[in-house]
């Protein structure tokens, strides 16, 4: 009987005895770009989507002022995240693969600033007379205000 008793001491010693699991992000879910800052996030509960607005520093000192005109030198990029279930968390969703990268970068012209934009990879410039599907984006990314956080 102790034998028996010591034999399955013996298993359960050796099953407990295992290197905890590490959690690590999917790769998906990690964006990175040295310089930029968070400027504000939105989620879209239709789409199932979480949105963050970066910036540089001219393009954050300059997203808390409501006006037009915007510095040569600024860099926004509005990255666009499918939302998952949180396997760790019930009931809470993390972010998933990236969607959709969008830039706008804003340099000096001749006549004036210079309005850039680009998603995923394809570049496409834009100035006053942009088309309109890219001056929408353009707009809703300009009007996007900085949060506040404490």
């Amino acid at each position: 009987m102790k034998s028996l008793i010591t034999f399955i001491l013996a298993i359960l010693a050796l099953t407990a005895c295992h290197d905890p699991r590490e959690l690590t992000p999917a790769p998906e879910t990690i964006f990175t770009e040295n310089g930029l800052h968070v400027i504000t996030s939105f989620h879209n509960n239709l789409t199932r989507t979480i949105s963050v607005l970066y910036g540089n520093d001219d393009a954050l000192a300059n997203a808390g002022k409501e006006r037009d005109a915007h510095t040569p030198g600024e860099v926004l990029k509005l990255i666009t995240w499918d939302l998952k279930q949180n396997p760790l968390w019930f009931g809470s969703n993390i972010n998933g693969r990236v969607q959709s990268v969008e830039t706008v970068t804003v340099s000096a012209g001749p006549s004036g600033p210079v309005i850039g934009y680009a998603k995923d990879g394809n570049s496409q410039k834009a100035s006053g007379n942009a088309v309109s599907g890219n001056a929408e984006r353009i707009s809703f990314i300009f009007a996007q205000r900085a949060s506040v956080f404490p």
